[in-house]
């Protein structure tokens, strides 16, 4: 029998792992700490849903493969089914949040076989391994710890989790949900300060300035102004690209990384 209240455990746990890897990566790569993560806590769904998945999929669904005593033999199919099911899981998470922000939070569009810049090769080879070592080194331990919680603190902890999330998705969401209107607004100071600064916006970002004129301070402050919750974003993405602003968003980006 399915026990769901340790499927929403391990979608947290594997939300959490992934969040550490991902933050951890892009923070050394950046050379400075970058929240990776689309919510403000230390969880990166994709990564929960991605895992938790591909073990309901190939164990509860198809027949068994992966039993208790993981057959070798079946690294292959755990290797190939990861691979499709969360390259399909991040397709789709690409599409949602495009197309209700317009805005495309990763591109892969530089990297060699990849498919309208949501997927590629590489990301689909790396689910493929990270499923098989999920499945047979990192999930033996935890779902061994999982079983040894009492139900009732078992629940307790699943119903904070899920509320906690619950909150942080609609803080995320409530303050991205004029995104593209706080976009706008930039895009608007930048054509202002490019029409009066005789194409020299980039003074924007020069320390020492000496240029003040009206235009430049508006940009200077659309800038500034932006929310938190979409400049944590815009550093957490830096190579995603707006549908409707494309100049503004990596303007944008651009000034946040300056300033850091």
């Amino acid at each position: 029998m399915i026990d769901i209240a340790e499927y929403i455990l391990w979608f947290f746990i594997y939300g959490f792992l992934g969040w550490i890897w991902e933050t951890s990566y892009c923070s050394v790569r950046e050379h400075r700490f970058i929240n990776r993560g689309f919510l403000n806590g230390p969880i990166i769904p994709i990564y929960g849903f991605g895992a938790v998945l591909v073990m309901f999929v190939l164990s509860e669904i198809g027949s068994g493969i992966i039993p208790p005593d993981l057959p070798l033999v079946n690294i292959p199919i755990v290797f190939i089914g990861g691979l499709i099911l969360c390259t399909i899981l991040e397709y789709f998470t690409a599409v949602i949040l495009e197309s209700i922000f317009h805005i495309r939070w990763w591109d892969y569009s530089n990297q060699k076989f990849n498919f309208q810049g949501r997927i590629c090769l590489k990301s689909a080879l790396f689910f493929g391994l990270m499923s098989v070592i999920v499945i047979y080194v990192v999930h033996p331990l935890i779902s061994g710890a999982t079983t040894n919680i009492p139900d009732i603190v078992k629940n307790s902890l699943v119903i904070g989790f899920l509320a906690g999330s619950l909150v942080d998705v609609s803080i995320t969401v409530f303050s991205l949900v004029h995104i593209n209107k706080k976009i706008e607004e930039i895009q608007r100071a930048l054509s202002e300060a490019r029409e009066h600064l005789s194409d020299k916006v980039e003074e924007v970002f020069s320390s020492g300035t000496a240029v003040y004129d009206t235009a430049y301070e508006n940009l200077k402050k659309s800038l500034y102004k932006q929310r938190y919750q979409i400049r944590r974003l815009a550093n957490a993405f830096p190579t995603s690209k707006s549908n409707l602003h494309t100049e503004a968003w990596e303007t944008f980006k651009e000034f946040l990384k300056k300033r850091d």
